[in-house]
């Protein structure tokens, strides 16, 4: 059997011939597929590391001569974009263009210091740039030099020696239970209510709902699987994977949003019906879309979610701003942290304890309060 190791695009393939015991790599440069036979799979990695340096190299021009905003757009096209999700490649991409390429793109390569990268970050955070934003430029530049390093085109990473500021705690407004029944009564008005249930219901990310598709949706199991991300990247919708490989998960549904959406698929089809040819089907039959079929802009559903607060209200908040109420409540309502961290698709349950640090005051309280209870007031309990 073929004993096939996969790797991204651009780092090529080693694998074992059926009835063979030495080892193929292949990778193609350009146009050309080079290929090589070796003793053993280390020697195979060897090589591709090696070819994967010459052709940086040679696309690049001389590594002393190269200015860091070259070096940069080279890598946005062939070091994050074939790794990264089209999400994450547009941050990359603001931060490059926005910030380093103006303030460091004419230096050499070669010759930038570590002092030239904290200066950097005092100006940014001298002229009021939140100290997230400026770990997120520390968070590109760094990775964009590891990769030079990786490519022989730096001896070492200069960003290694450079102390980003730590970013301050997150801060988001999320809606109290009163809030949110009132958040749901003002949205049956919009043509936006049963996204906005969902979001609230399952606390599922925006990309995520509206990658949505009917047949993700189990009515008779009341539950969705979240499969894919849909996302508008510089002009286009892009379709990808969830964010991490927890995201592909399972969302039991509350009963009462399962109704919801069945009227929605109803409302749906009857919309569908009336745009005949003029529905689209490009992106599949997406749960959420526009009267057409397409999916929907940004721009109207954060018009939309004005809207609704404006009628219940409510103060602003963003669409994330939903998921975290989500979270809220159930952290405040008793649920276990791992079942919430399963739902909102979190890799640890660190993560989802970090992010909803506000909450653990609350828990410890009821904690005590159960403690108590059981201790002290139960029949059975202690008694001093």
């Amino acid at each position: 059997m073929t004993k096939r190791r996969r790797r991204g695009k651009g780092e090529g393939s080693i694998y074992q011939p059926r009835g063979r015991t030495d080892w193929r790599a292949e990778i193609r440069v350009g146009t050309k597929r080079l290929v090589r036979y070796f003793k053993t799979q280390r020697e195979a990695q060897l090589w591709l590391a090696q070819v994967r340096v010459e052709a940086a190299r040679g696309l690049l021009p001389e590594p002393s001569k190269v200015t860091l905003g070259e070096y940069l757009t080279f890598w946005l096209e062939n070091g994050a974009k074939p790794t990264v999700r089209p999400p994450t490649l547009r941050q990359y991409e603001y931060a490059v263009r926005v910030h380093l390429n103006p303030d460091l793109g004419g230096r050499r390569l070669q010759e930038l210091k570590p002092a030239d990268i904290q200066t950097l970050y005092s100006q940014k955070l001298a002229t009021g740039l939140s100290r997230r934003s400026v770990q997120i430029i520390h968070a590109v530049l760094h990775r964009a030099l590891k990769q030079a390093v990786e490519w022989g085109l730096l001896a070492q990473n200069p960003a290694d020696r450079v102390k980003a500021p730590r970013p301050g705690r997150r801060e988001f407004r999320v809606l109290t239970p009163e809030e949110a029944a009132r958040f749901l009564e003002a949205a049956r008005a919009s043509e936006y209510f049963a996204l906005f249930a969902t979001a609230l219901g399952t606390g599922l990310r925006l990309a995520e709902l509206l990658g949505l598709r009917w047949s993700d949706i189990d009515f008779e199991a009341g539950t969705i699987q979240v499969r894919r991300t849909l996302c508008w990247v510089r002009g286009s919708w892009v379709e990808g994977e969830p964010k991490t490989a927890a995201g592909r998960r399972k969302v039991v549904l509350p009963p009462e949003l399962l109704g919801i959406l069945k009227e929605h698929k109803r409302a749906q089809a009857e919309a569908k019906l009336k745009a005949g040819p003029g529905w689209s089907s490009e992106y599949g039959d997406l749960v959420f879309s526009t009267r057409a079929g397409q999916p929907i802009p940004g721009q109207s559903l954060r018009r939309g979610l004005k809207q609704v607060l404006k009628r219940a209200g409510l103060p602003a908040i963003r669409f994330h701003d939903l998921r975290h109420t989500h979270a809220t409540l159930l952290l405040v309502g008793g649920v276990n942290p791992r079942v919430v961290q399963e739902r909102l698709g979190h890799t640890q349950v660190g993560i989802t304890l970090g992010v909803y640090s506000h909450v653990l005051p609350d828990l410890q309280r009821e904690a005590a309060r159960q403690v108590g209870q059981a201790l002290f007031k139960s029949p059975t309990g202690l008694s001093f």
